[in-house]
């Protein structure tokens, strides 16, 4: 179940008092009745792009000049989010509630980003940069599994960094995704009361489930693949179509032979074998090529799966 709240700037202004909020939510909600887990995120896997920015990794020698900068999209989440979506993790370590402001700059790095700017090398100990952000520089401490930020199209590097230590997310937007045991739809209404209860004012939106996100995201794609499969019932009406009139004009013309080999002595399922087999040569031998370039197409398609 995925569920967007605001933090309005007013009252959340400061790393603590939004701190004290998410904190005292995912501590209520995680004591409810069916929760398996919960996760706090400025953006879930299939949410979209949400933000990304260039950076620097100081180990490195610097850029060449005109060349671009290496750049990924960025995350702001809470202890427990890898777990609770489980997204695996590939080396180092997961954020923890020990990562806020007075420890150590903390980033969690995406497999992508890993191969793609740590080629041959491992990142955990190395330290990355964000220039927009100031001169922070933050250690990487883990490498996670990759995620798509929008299904059907190609992954990109993700950074994620600990809310505790960043505050409040894009927008003081966040999303909590959290993951039940039954119907994730049972949780909506009482999950939307333990926000009120913490902030009566606090604002709620897109209240709904993975499953739903996920399918609102593939409509394009769906509303294709039915006109195809329109099409495809459509063209195979029209071969059956074309399939009866070819035996039936092949009957026609041979009318007169049937009554010869009908009056020499040959039985009705002899003459309608006989028919049949004639009329249904051409189809199965574009069966056998149909069949034939299916294998080639299968391949293409499966490339347009996800």
């Amino acid at each position: 179940l995925n569920i967007v709240y605001s933090l309005p700037p007013r009252q959340y202004g400061t790393l603590a008092k939004a701190n004290a909020f998410n904190e005292a939510l995912l501590a209520r909600l995680r004591a409810m009745p069916g929760v398996q887990a919960v996760a706090l995120g400025s953006a879930i896997p299939g949410a979209g792009v949400n933000g990304d920015d260039i950076f620097k990794i100081p180990e490195h020698p610097p850029v060449a000049p005109g060349a671009a900068l290496p750049d990924a999209l960025y995350r702001l989440v809470s202890p427990g989010y890898f777990r609770a979506l489980k997204i695996p993790l590939v080396r180092g370590r997961f954020f923890t509630s020990e990562d806020r402001p007075g420890r150590p700059a903390a980033v969690v790095i995406n497999r992508r980003l890993a191969r793609q700017y740590f080629p041959g090398e491992n990142p955990v100990g190395q330290h990355i940069v964000v220039p927009a952000w100031g001169n922070t520089v933050y250690q990487v401490v883990g490498v996670v599994g990759n995620t798509l930020y929008q299904v059907g199209q190609p992954g990109k590097p993700t950074l994620y960094f600990s809310v505790l230590q960043m505050g409040t997310s894009v927008g003081g937007a966040f999303t909590l995704a959290i993951r039940t045991a039954s119907d994730p739809l049972a949780l909506s209404v009482p999950a939307q009361k333990v926000i009120a209860q913490l902030d009566p004012q606090m604002p709620v939106s897109d209240v709904q489930t993975m499953r739903r996100m996920l399918s609102q995201s593939l409509e394009n794609q769906s509303l294709s693949a039915s006109l195809v499969l329109s099409f495809a019932l459509l063209s195979l009406l029209l071969a059956s179509v074309g399939l009866y009139g070819v035996l039936s004009y092949l009957t026609t013309q041979r009318t007169s032979e049937i009554g010869v080999r009908l009056a020499l002595g040959s039985s009705r399922e002899e003459v309608v074998r006989l028919m049949v087999s004639t009329g249904l040569r051409p189809a199965l031998y574009g069966l056998v090529i149909g069949l034939t370039a299916s294998v080639a197409a299968a391949r293409l398609i499966e490339s347009m799966l996800y």
